[in-house]
């Protein structure tokens, strides 16, 4: 059980990559947001960085909601012959409208993190381009193109950091909260149907157990949960299941801490 916050520690909030299952962000920023949580840096991976850069940049959970709401997913994702399988042209449209143009124009520091193909590290993006910086990290590899940035060939973040708990102490801060929506091998398991499934399982169990690894060497001081068994990363039609699961589970790991 966590211990009450320290009123004079830096929180910071790591939110991590999911596809659809990161809709459930919003529904613990918005309990953030009534328990008066105050947060001071936020860090974000592949649609934990939209979702992330979305709150940093102004907009409450109600406002980002009603985006996920008239915003079609699917469509963002617009079939190519080049580079990738997917062209990420519309997902950079969406990111460029409705996000400031530099990380300097923020309301709060925030990183996204993505990973450096060529070098095989994890890149904290936290000055410049923003809608550049947070495409890269949601460049999901095989479907899109690897986003060039300085130099950097970049991929999704989730490869190696799928929930950026140390990105989010990379920006000072001292206390954090952590929202995994990363897939529970020990408590989702399914037989794969197909090819495509079973390439899928393959990537959401390399994720799970590095994800698993990480938390064990460190450690958020709040860890929310939300219940989503059964919601794969695709499930973008079920905004309204989702998003309620990552409030409900946000009220209980946080009522004991600031309640």
């Amino acid at each position: 059980m966590s211990s009450p916050a320290p009123s004079t520690l830096r929180t910071g909030l790591a939110l991590a990559g999911g596809a659809a299952r990161g809709f459930a962000h919003i529904g613990v920023l918005k309990a953030i947001e009534e328990l008066k949580v105050e947060v001071h840096a936020v860090a974000g991976t592949s649609m934990g960085a939209i979702i992330g850069s979305l709150w940093a940049s102004g907009l409450d959970a109600e406002e980002i909601l009603e985006i996920a709401r008239r915003t079609s997913w699917l469509r963002l994702i617009n079939f190519s012959p080049k580079g990738g399988l997917l062209s990420s042209r519309k997902l950079e449209d969406f990111l460029a409208h409705y996000l400031p143009r530099d990380f300097a124009q923020l309301e709060r520091p925030f990183a996204a993190v993505a990973t450096d193909v060529v070098h095989g590290r994890s890149v904290y993006l936290h000055s410049g381009d923003l809608p550049r910086a947070v495409l890269a990290s949601a460049a999901y590899p095989g479907l899109f193109s690897a986003i060039e940035r300085e130099g950097l060939q970049l991929i999704d973040g989730g490869v190696l950091d799928n929930l950026p708990v140390d990105a989010a102490r990379f920006l000072g801060a001292e206390w954090i909260l952590a929202s995994d929506v990363t897939y529970d091998p020990d408590h989702e398991a399914a037989v794969p149907r197909g090819v495509i499934e079973l390439g899928q399982r393959a990537v959401d169990l390399m994720q799970a157990r590095l994800t698993q690894a990480r938390l064990a060497m460190n450690p958020p001081d709040v860890y929310i949960r939300p219940d989503l068994k059964g919601v794969g990363i695709e499930a973008f039609g079920k905004l309204e299941t989702i998003w309620p699961r990552g409030y409900e589970a946000a009220m209980a790991a946080l009522k004991g801490v600031y309640g």
